[in-house]
């Protein structure tokens, strides 16, 4: 670990670099297009009393100023927003001043609209009015040199072992991790040998842990976005992105629709609101008894939540699995819990040995004989309303009986605390794949399935990230075979294609575009013998050991027609798509030609 992070220091001075230049062809595109950003020095006098009137009246009152020396101890700071430090001139001893910046403050001053024919928008950060005029804030001390700065901690925050404190320990644990030791800390310029030896020795960290940068803070950017005046906007933007509205087209209920036939959303060309539809429907349907749920991460302000309440309020029984060690979501997640247990609902907090990934919602109807019927809605991504506009996920509804008495089961056991690794779990819940159960066993078994097939096997994957070992061996075992594979693997991915006699078969893409890829798809063989399944699981061994996680097979001719339309599309993109190259280089798909299995005939 130690030489790996080593490794990594060296190469963030590089990463930085590039975002630099980045940084400066965007603005200088931008300033071409008549939005340009201020440098303060560039400012004439009367711009810059402007911009002090402003700096007086809205920045200085919401400042939060903290004068430190060598003896104080560094204040606790917010871990998702980054600060200012002044080196402050100081005859007896060393002085730094900290400025903590509001978020509710406004982030840029414009200086000109550019609303009028011919004229220009132009604008001035809020943290460049601030530096201009720190010299006001730390009277008697004249600030030297002022820098954002921005401290990144080590953001693990595990819950307690304990079943029945689990939300009380996440508490202890969201708040222990403030004062966790500082991972590392860029500043926007090169500090003096005063100040780094203060932070270094308040935030314990070393020479190779601080890093310089140009930018820190992009916050700015949407209310930058909104200001830009409409004349100004034209190529500047995406087109807006309308979501169809899948309800529109089913006449009745939602429920006696996915009675009839399954049904498929793809974020986020289609809406949420056909599973909105869905929950509120159940919320109000006297049939309807139970709604169960895993919660992964949420909305900020969730309609989803409002369904669930107001089933509680009817009557329904409301079962939620709500994962409090979702990184980064655990504070709104002990919210959304509290919300849910007073309006009724009862609330699982997962189970201790795994963390549950799984994306996984139940309607049961009773009959007048109070048999059940199960609709079963399970998802490759969250169950949130604002990822499913930026998010490529897959969503299913279905009502066939069989996948809903497995996911009925893998729900109880959930809630049980016994979803373990036993062989007797294995066909409790099929035909879904189940991790941690027979999901890794199973995949493993289909792709040797398909390797036996010889240059007749066929195996098209969609992850995020591939770093299991066992998967790319079972991998690379039917590539010798000459099985063709083809894969889309958005992130990180540890399979070297094009490798003689061990991957010269294999072809792996991938696609970084305006919309995040994030669907997971497991197609093996193709025509009559093909097995398609969505899921919410990487092929990471934390996904595949260590989270509870469902594989769903599709079975509508028509669904699985589409969602193969869509890994075609992506898979054969010429424009946001590269392809992995064998020596782990990535390439323009117009640079190296591979083979496509997907024909015409396929889709």
């Amino acid at each position: 670990a130690a030489e790996q992070l080593v490794r990594i220091h060296n190469m963030v001075p590089g990463f930085l670099m590039k975002k630099d230049v980045a940084l400066s062809l965007v603005e200088s595109r931008l300033a071409e297009a008549g939005v340009e950003r201020m440098d303060t020095e560039l400012l004439t006098e009367e711009e810059r009393g402007r911009c002090f009137d402003f700096f007086r009246d809205e920045l200085k009152p919401g400042l939060k100023i903290t004068l430190l020396s060598k003896e104080d101890k560094f204040p606790k700071i917010d871990e998702y927003r980054p600060y200012m430090i002044a080196d402050l001139d100081a005859e007896l001893e060393d002085r730094f001043g900290l400025i903590d910046i509001p978020k509710e403050l406004p982030s840029i001053f414009v200086l000109s609209s550019g609303e009028e024919e011919g004229s220009r928008f132009r604008y001035v950060l809020s943290e460049d009015i601030i530096k201009l005029f720190a010299d006001t804030l730390f009277i008697p001390f004249l600030p030297l040199a002022v820098f954002t700065i921005d401290i990144a901690r080590n953001t693990e925050a595990d819950g307690g072992t304990d079943r029945a404190n689990t939300a009380g320990e996440m508490k202890k644990a969201v708040k222990k991790r403030q004062n966790a030791p500082a991972d590392k800390l860029i500043a926007d310029g090169s500090f003096s040998k005063n100040l780094r030896g203060f932070l270094e020795d308040k935030l314990g960290l070393d020479k190779r842990q601080i890093f310089s940068t140009t930018r820190i803070d992009f916050s700015y950017i949407d209310e930058l976005e909104d200001a830009i005046p409409e004349r100004l906007r034209e190529g500047l933007f995406f087109e807006p992105h309308v979501p169809c509205d899948q309800t529109a087209d089913i006449e009745g209920s939602i429920i006696d629709e996915v009675r009839k036939r399954d049904l498929l959303s793809a974020y986020p060309q289609d809406s949420m609101d056909l599973f909105l539809e869905l929950l509120r429907e159940a919320a109000f349907t006297a049939s309807a008894k139970e709604i169960r749920i895993t919660i992964y991460r949420l909305a900020s302000n969730p309609k989803m939540l409002d369904y669930l309440i107001a089933a509680a309020h009817a009557g329904k029984k409301v079962r939620v699995v709500l994962e409090l060690r979702a990184r980064f979501d655990e504070k709104s997640n002990l919210r959304w819990a509290e919300k849910l247990t007073e309006a009724g609902c009862k609330v699982y907090y997962g189970t201790e040995d795994y963390k549950v990934h799984s994306k996984l919602c139940q309607i049961i109807l009773q009959d007048e004989n109070r048999k059940n019927f199960y609709i079963t809605h399970i998802s490759t991504g969250n169950f949130n309303e604002k990822t499913a506009k930026l998010y490529t996920d897959l969503s299913l509804i279905t009502a066939d009986q069989e996948i809903g008495k497995a996911a009925s089961r893998l729900f109880k056991d959930i809630c049980k605390e016994r979803v373990g690794t036993d062989s007797q779990y294995g066909e409790r819940y099929r035909p879904l794949l189940a991790a941690p159960v027979n999901m890794r066993s199973t995949l493993e078994k289909l792709i040797k399935k398909e390797a036996a097939k010889g240059t007749e096997g066929k195996i098209f994957i969609k992850v995020n990230s591939l770093t299991d070992q066992r998967i790319m061996e079972a991998l690379m075992e039917a590539s010798c075979c000459g099985c063709q594979i083809r894969m889309i693997v958005r992130g990180i991915c540890c399979l070297l294609p094009g490798i003689e006699s061990c991957t010269e078969t294999v072809s792996i893409v991938n696609r970084v575009g305006r919309f995040l890829e994030h669907s997971r798809v497991y197609v093996f063989g193709s025509g009559k013998e093909e097995m398609m399944y969505i899921s919410s699981a990487d092929l990471m061994p934390r996904n595949l050991d260590r989270r509870v996680e469902i594989a769903c097979p599709v079975y509508d001719s028509a669904l699985r027609r589409r969602i193969r339309s869509i890994l075609k599309e992506t898979y054969s993109d010429r424009d946001k798509g590269r392809v992995l190259q064998s020596d782990g280089t990535y390439a323009r798909k117009g640079q190296k030609k591979r083979p496509d299995f997907l024909t015409r005939e396929d889709i």
